[in-house]
C-alpha cells in the first residue's frame, strides 16, 4: 500500500493526512455546513409527517400534549388534516352514532292496584345516541373515556324507574306508547344535572321475556276471560230469544184480536144487512099484497088470510110440495039444488 506523504502544516502544529487537511480553513467550514444541512433535512423528514394529525369524518378531536397528556378543551376539531406539531396530537371522540344493546334488562310492571306489586320480567332494549359537538370539551372534563358506561347506566336507571308505571298489558297492546315513554325518560335522565352532553337518536324495545309461571297465569286469565265472554254472550242470546218470543206472542195476540174483531164486525154488518133486507122485503111484500088485493078485489079477511097462508106454504122449501092448477068452467062439475 502506498503511503500518503505527510507535510507539516503550521496551523495544526503537526503533519496531518489528506483528510486532516480537508478540515482546515474553507474546506472545514464547508463540511460543517453540509453536515448541519443534512441533519436538518433528516429531522425535517422525520418530524414533518408526525407534525400533522388527521381527524376522520366520524370523529371529533381535542388537542393533547404528548408528553404531559394535558388536553385543550377550548376548541373541538372536526374532520380534516391539521398541523399541530410533533409534541401534540388529537384525543379523539366518536362523532357518529353510538350503538348500545341492553339485553335481558329486568323490570317491574305496574301493579294496577294497591294490592298488586306487578310482574317481574326481562326486556331487550337497543338505542343509539350522538355526542353534542360543542360540549365535547365539557364531556372530557367531567367523564373522559368513561362516558359510555355512565350513559348506559343512566339509561338503565331511567327505563327501570319508568317501567314501574307501565302495566304488563301495555307492553303488548300499546307498544309504541311504551317506547315513547321510555325514550323521554332516558333523555330526561341524561339531561338532568350533571348533564351527559349527548342526545338520544334511535330507541327500540325488542323482545319481551316473561317467566313460564307468569305466562301460564296470563294464559289462564285470558282463557277465563274468553269463557266469561262466552257465557255473557249465551246469557244475552237467551234474553234476546225470550224478548223475541214475547214480541212474537204480542204479534200473534194482535193478529188474533184483529181477526176476531174483524169477524165480529163483519157478522154484525151481515146481521144488520139481513135485518134491513128482510125489512125491505117485508115492506115490499106488504105493499105488493095490498096492491094485489086491491087489483083483484079481495077485501074479506078470510080470503086475505087464505092467500097469505098459501103464499107462506109456497115460500117454504123442502118441507111442502105445492102444485097450483088453473081450472076452467068446463072442467068444473056444477051442482044445483032441485026442488
Amino acid at each position: 500500500t502506498r503511503k500518503v506523504p505527510r507535510t507539516k502544516i503550521p496551523c495544526l502544529g503537526w503533519t496531518p493526512t489528506i483528510l486532516d487537511a480537508m478540515c482546515c480553513g474553507e474546506n472545514r467550514n464547508r463540511v460543517v455546513i453540509v453536515f448541519l444541512v443534512g441533519i436538518g433535512l433528516l429531522l425535517l423528514v422525520i418530524l414533518l409527517p408526525i407534525s400533522y394529525a388527521y381527524i376522520e369524518y366520524y370523529e371529533y378531536g381535542l388537542l393533547q400534549v404528548r408528553a404531559t397528556g394535558r388536553v385543550d378543551t377550548s376548541r373541538v376539531y372536526t374532520r380534516g388534516r391539521y398541523f399541530v406539531g410533533p409534541a401534540r396530537t388529537f384525543l379523539k371522540y366518536q362523532a357518529d352514532a353510538h350503538h348500545r344493546v341492553l339485553d335481558d334488562l329486568s323490570v317491574f310492571s305496574d301493579g294496577i292496584s294497591n294490592q298488586s306489586i306487578g310482574l317481574e320480567f326481562l326486556i331487550d332494549v337497543d338505542f343509539t345516541y350522538l355526542l353534542i359537538k360543542d360540549e365535547i370539551g365539557l364531556l372530557h372534563q367531567e367523564l373522559a373515556s368513561s362516558y359510555n358506561s355512565v350513559i348506559e347506566s343512566r339509561a338503565k336507571d331511567a327505563i327501570k324507574n319508568t317501567a314501574i308505571f307501565v302495566t304488563f298489558e301495555e307492553y303488548f297492546q300499546d307498544r309504541k306508547n311504551v317506547e315513547l315513554r321510555f325514550r323521554n325518560a332516558v333523555q330526561a335522565r341524561w339531561d338532568s344535572p350533571p348533564s351527559l352532553h349527548c342526545r338520544l337518536d334511535q330507541f327500540h324495545v325488542g323482545r319481551i321475556q316473561i317467566p313460564q309461571s307468569v305466562a301460564e297465569v296470563q294464559l289462564r286469565a285470558k282463557v277465563q276471560n274468553e269463557l266469561n265472554d262466552k257465557e255473557a254472550f249465551v246469557q244475552q242470546a237467551r234474553v234476546e230469544r225470550e224478548l223475541t218470543a214475547v214480541e212474537v206472542n204480542k204479534i200473534v195476540l194482535n193478529k188474533t184480536k184483529t181477526l176476531r174483531t174483524t169477524n165480529a164486525e163483519a157478522n154484525l154488518l151481515r146481521a144488520k144487512a139481513t135485518v134491513e133486507a128482510n125489512q125491505i122485503k117485508a115492506d115490499a111484500q106488504l105493499n105488493g099484497t095490498q096492491l094485489l088485493f086491491q087489483a083483484v078485489g079481495i077485501d074479506s079477511q078470510s080470503q086475505m088470510a087464505s092467500f097469505t097462508y098459501i103464499r107462506n106454504l109456497a115460500n117454504r122449501k123442502g118441507d111442502v110440495s105445492l102444485d097450483v092448477q088453473f081450472l076452467s068452467d068446463q072442467n068444473v062439475v056444477k051442482t044445483r039444488t032441485i026442488g
